[in-house]
């Protein structure tokens, strides 16, 4: 337990000293040695800290040279063909991924929700609400909607990461695809209005209904995404 605190510890550290500027895209890391030295751990304990982050793309390492901090690319991109997380979609560009502002409440769902779950009329839904960020800078606000007699009793207390994840493991729901819709925002819906307080006003809004392997239907999500961040693609023939 005592190396993997360590090691965790020394990880968050280094994404530090990259979010606050004092390691840029492209900079060369110090040696090992010199490195176990500053975080006072050893150097297998530093090397179980750098094998995260590199295959999370945030450090690279070529052969016989060093390690350096990856240049990321201007825009998270992402086929609209493949199902992913939001927190993996900042990922795997070599950003540092983090969430704010999480709220899970009860409410009645609205008509599209309640067709789109499948739901009798007398029950409501679970809203997984917050915000994902990149580098520390918000780029994400999302709603994870819910029956709530199929989450009854999973969401109590504190949340954290990846929903996919968490159904997964806590639930045994393996998603196994979605149907997305892209849309505008409109001016008169409040989750709208929302999101665009949170995020500003060049908002790209995913309409998303997850399903599980026996094609149910699990929830369904409305993901807002900043215009300038991210970037979908399909191939079309």
């Amino acid at each position: 337990m005592e190396k993997k605190l360590l090691y965790l510890r020394v990880k968050e550290e280094i994404e530090r000293s990259i979010n606050e500027g004092e390691l840029k895209p492209g900079d060369k890391l110090p040696s090992e040695p010199e490195l176990a030295k500053k975080y006072e751990v050893s150097r297998p304990t530093l090397r179980e800290a750098l094998k995260m982050l590199q295959r999370e793309k945030v450090l690279i390492s070529k052969n016989g040279v060093g390690t350096y901090v990856n240049n990321r690319p201007d825009f998270i991109i992402n086929p609209l063909s493949k199902l992913q997380s939001v927190g993996q979609m900042i990922k795997n560009e070599g950003y540092i991924e983090s969430e704010l502002d999480i709220k899970i409440y009860t409410r009645e769902p609205e008509e599209d929700w309640r067709k789109q779950l499948q739901i009798d009329e007398d029950e409501k839904v679970v809203i997984l609400e917050r915000s994902r960020t990149a580098n520390g800078k918000k780029v994400a606000f999302y709603y994870n909607i819910f029956p709530q007699s199929l989450v009854a009793g999973h969401f109590e207390g504190e949340f954290s990461g990846a929903i996919f994840d968490f159904l997964k493991s806590k639930m045994g729901i393996n998603i196994a695809y979605a149907i997305t819709e892209i849309c505008a925002l409109s001016s008169s819906e409040e989750m709208d209005q929302n999101a665009v307080k949170v995020l500003g006003n060049e908002i790209l809004l995913l309409k998303q209904l997850h399903f599980d392997e026996e094609d149910r239907p699990v929830f369904y999500s409305l993901d807002y995404l900043k215009n300038s961040v991210f970037k979908f693609f399909i191939k079309r023939e």
